[in-house]
């Protein structure tokens, strides 16, 4: 009984994230309303945090999860992420700010690394080699995962998510052969990485304490 809110709560959240990106319309990509699978994918995000973590901060944690998903699919299949996800994911973070759940020295220095040293990194790279390594999604991207996750945790994800893309370009390319233009979106990569990190800070939290030491 305990798990019927949060599996209610998931489900109608997938049913809103597929209504959402029906209506944003990117690149007339939509998805069918008979497919159910976001139905069935949002619920986890809601149910595991629901058993692991303080109401409020479970909330914040499946509202980000579920525009995270909303990113990942539409980036995934048009190389484009909507504003309108990251505008939640930030609305969610300045709640969490003032109910003093993240605090707004991490968040500025999450900021810092997951948004400006990639921007300018991506300036750096646009100087010397006149091609753009990131778009400008996914530095908005990682201005919200890094306010959401602070600075250290930031820091790994764009290690894990520079790995998985890697990882994904040399599949992509023994199967469809070598092209070194493919471009790769990194906004799934980076989603993935984000949660994955911040699950695995909840579990293994001395790990990420020694490495912030």
């Amino acid at each position: 009984m305990e798990h019927l809110l949060p599996i209610g709560l998931g489900a109608a959240s997938g049913f809103a994230l597929k209504k959402t990106i029906n209506w944003v319309d990117v690149d007339s990509f939509k998805i069918n309303n008979n497919n159910f699978f976001l139905e069935l994918l949002c619920p986890i995000p809601w149910v595991w945090s629901f058993m692991n973590l303080p109401a409020f901060d479970a909330i914040i944690f499946s509202t980000i999860t579920i525009a995270l998903v909303g990113i990942s699919i539409i980036d995934l299949f048009t190389m484009q992420i909507p504003l309108i996800f990251i505008l939640i994911g930030l609305l969610a973070i300045l709640l969490s700010i003032i109910k003093k759940s993240i605090y707004i020295s991490s968040a500025v220095y999450g900021i810092f690394v997951g948004a400006i040293i990639p921007l300018l990194i991506m300036g750096l790279l646009w100087l010397m080699t006149k091609r753009q390594g990131m778009g400008y999604g996914d530095i908005q991207l990682g201005f919200v995962l890094g306010a959401w996750l602070g600075p250290m945790r930031m820091a790994l994800t764009l290690f894990f998510a520079s790995v998985l893309s890697l990882i994904a370009w040399i599949i992509l390319s023994m199967i469809h052969g070598f092209d070194k233009n493919r471009a790769v979106p990194l906004g799934p990569f980076l989603s993935v990485a984000g949660i994955g990190i911040y699950v695995g800070s909840f579990y293994y939290p001395e790990l990420f304490h020694l490495l912030i030491i």
